[in-house]
């Protein structure tokens, strides 16, 4: 029988990013995309108190412009890749910094190019930090730039606090006083 850290091992390398083709196609209401989130973020957030998204959170990148209001009270597809995004990284870089980050992706790739190349490199990561611990990886862009180099230390860097806090989790109790 595997112990809890082999399971949670095998159940970060096996993980798999929603691709864009394969978020939903027709707009959601705001409710349904926090459903939608939760779900593809679950192993990241699984046994911490506070939600991966809120209402909250979605009204306020909505007013720092990180990503587009609501057509008729729904998201469409480039917002939940965004959402999604931004769920992810904001646990390694503040608001100001993902907005930085999205705008020089903006202006150099197609949002589902640089959506899609991040799930990749995101995969990669997650399997080369709770894996092999093998970061010598080649890049999954079609031509490396700085762009695309960004992207992918920053999958490592979100792949690298995850494996802390995953194991963290593994020891309850350790840090209280």
């Amino acid at each position: 029988m595997p112990t809890e850290a082999e399971q949670m091992v095998e159940e970060m390398m096996a993980y798999r990013c929603p691709r864009y083709a394969q978020l939903p196609e027709i707009p959601l209401y705001r409710d349904q995309v926090l459903d939608a989130i939760e779900r593809y973020t679950a192993p990241f957030f699984f046994g911490r108190n506070e939600p991966p998204l809120t209402a909250a959170m979605i009204n306020n990148y909505v007013k720092l412009q990180l990503i587009d209001p609501p057509v008729k009270k729904r998201y469409e597809r480039g917002q939940i890749a965004r959402l999604y995004f931004i769920c992810l990284l904001k646990q390694v870089m503040s608001i100001s910094e993902l907005r930085d980050l999205m705008a020089i992706q903006g202006r150099s790739y197609p949002l589902e190019q640089a959506y899609d190349y991040f799930c990749t490199e995101l995969e990669k990561a997650l399997q080369a930090t709770f894996g092999t611990r093998d970061f010598s990886m080649p890049s999954s862009a079609q031509k490396t730039t700085p762009e695309s180099e960004l992207v992918r230390g920053l999958a490592l860097c979100f792949a690298n606090k995850m494996f802390t806090l995953k194991f963290i989790q593994l020891y309850p109790g350790q840090g209280e006083a």
